[in-house]
């Protein structure tokens, strides 16, 4: 059974992708290794991976022998928006017969918390999101949460003595959330943006590279509207207002690292961390965009000050000192909960069901594409769960979904194929870039 918290506990976390971290963003088991040296040791399952591969019900009951067999406390969930492989019933059901506490480690809830996290935080013990508000809206659901600001290592996020010869840089995805048009806007008015990236014209960008970027700019910019139009999207397809929120991202705290100046589009808990106009400065829209960089271009001083500010910062956030703070108030928040205990009931509506199937369906024609045919016919089955109104809505955007998902892969891979020099060097790179970027490590 569960022991008190205060004590050494050892950790599952349950992450979705094993990612290459040579090209992928590894931040997700990044965070699992700090969780678990931080407790008192555990696991890494990649659950997404193990679905595909060997079905639902397998995996479930794999996770159940892990913390059976290995004594584990404490279940990290880390979902994406569209990880609703897992059944909310099994965690209930987890829980209930091995004694672990559910830790809900949801990091984008801005975009998630209506489709996903709210759903799954029914039958889980604690939650720590990067959503200052979605922390209140836990505690209605009678879910204690920790707001928690995107931590990294300083041994990735470094300072670098280089000469400033870039103005404005900005390495990630343009093609998302408007950034192109912030973007065109300023070489318009005739200041040149280097943009970084997969796909853009100063290629791939490794992780071991991008702190001199960063320490190369002037103005590193960051882009905080949620991308609910994307092709990795269509779980937010009911959720329209989502067109409107701004994330928080990472960047800035990445940035921050490298003694480097951001600024940043506004989001409203931005300010739960950096004190605006003295560790960071926001815009708001095209014009306040233009003035900024304009004011800041000229303000070499003044910029310099609002990133040695945000380093000073950056540094209690810096993952090596701030996990294990993390680590203790998690503990202490799981020791000391004083909310009610909850129903066994668990409550769905037809969007989140809809969702569910849906996802069911892209993983049975991604399963049927490995010749996975138990897990494949398993998958269909369970489609049919909500019964035939929710499959007829669902199953037909599912496949359109997963045709499409497969087409876009394809593509990617052939434009890739082409691409005689796939990655620039730093030192060459282009300032006015023309291009779209795209970045692997933090998209």
């Amino acid at each position: 059974m569960y022991r008190s918290m205060g004590e050494k506990a050892r950790i599952l976390v349950l992450n979705v992708h094993k990612k290459d971290a040579e090209s992928m963003n590894d931040f997700a088991d990044q965070n699992a290794r700090l969780l678990i040296e931080n407790f008192g040791g555990g696991a890494v399952f990649h659950f997404s991976d193990s679905v595909a591969s060997r079905g639902i019900r397998s995996t479930e009951e794999e996770i159940l022998r892990l913390v059976r067999d290995d004594g584990i406390d404490m279940v990290f969930f880390a979902p994406n928006g569209d990880s609703y492989e897992l059944g909310i019933e099994f965690f209930r059901d987890l829980k209930e017969q091995t004694g672990a506490r559910l830790v809900l480690w949801a990091l984008d809830d801005e975009m998630i918390f209506d489709v996903l996290s709210k759903y799954y935080a029914q039958v889980f013990d604690a939650a720590v999101t990067t959503d200052y508000y979605a922390c209140f809206a836990y505690r209605k659901l009678g879910l204690p949460a920790i707001y928690y600001f995107s931590s990294y290592l300083k041994k990735d996020f470094h300072q670098v003595e280089i000469k400033k010869d870039i103005g404005v840089s900005f390495i990630g995805d343009c093609s998302k959330g408007g950034r192109a048009g912030y973007i065109e806007c300023l070489r318009k008015n005739g200041i040149g943006v280097a943009t970084f990236g997969d796909g853009s014209e100063n290629g791939f960008v490794k992780k071991e590279d991008i702190p001199a970027i960063f320490s190369r700019s002037k103005i590193n910019l960051n882009f905080t509207k949620v991308d609910s139009a994307g092709p990795h999207a269509w779980f937010l397809g009911e959720n329209a207002l989502t067109n409107i929120v701004r994330q928080n991202k990472g960047r800035p705290m990445e940035i921050a690292l490298t003694g480097s100046f951001c600024l940043s589009e506004y989001s409203p808990s931005l300010g739960e961390t950096f004190v605006t106009g003295k560790e960071i400065d926001t815009f708001h829209d095209e014009d306040s965009l233009l003035e900024k960089v304009r004011y800041y271009l000229e303000n070499d001083s003044e910029r310099a000050g609002i990133a040695e500010a945000a380093l000073k910062k950056a540094e209690r956030f810096e993952a090596d000192a701030y996990f294990p703070i993390l680590v203790e108030e998690i503990s202490r928040l799981l020791d000391g909960s004083v909310y009610p205990q909850r129903s066994r009931a668990i409550h769905k509506d037809p969007a989140f069901k809809r969702n569910h199937v849906i996802r069911l369906t892209i993983l049975m024609f991604f399963q049927l594409s490995k010749l996975k045919l138990a897990p494949t016919i398993e998958s269909f089955v369970n489609t049919f769960q909500y019964g035939p109104g929710i499959f007829l809505s669902a199953f037909p955007k599912g496949i359109t979904i997963a045709f499409s998902k497969a087409f876009r892969k394809k593509r990617v891979k052939n434009a890739k194929d082409k691409a005689q020099s796939p990655l620039h060097s730093i030192d060459n790179a282009a300032l006015p870039g023309r291009g779209r970027c795209g970045l692997r490590h933090n998209p």
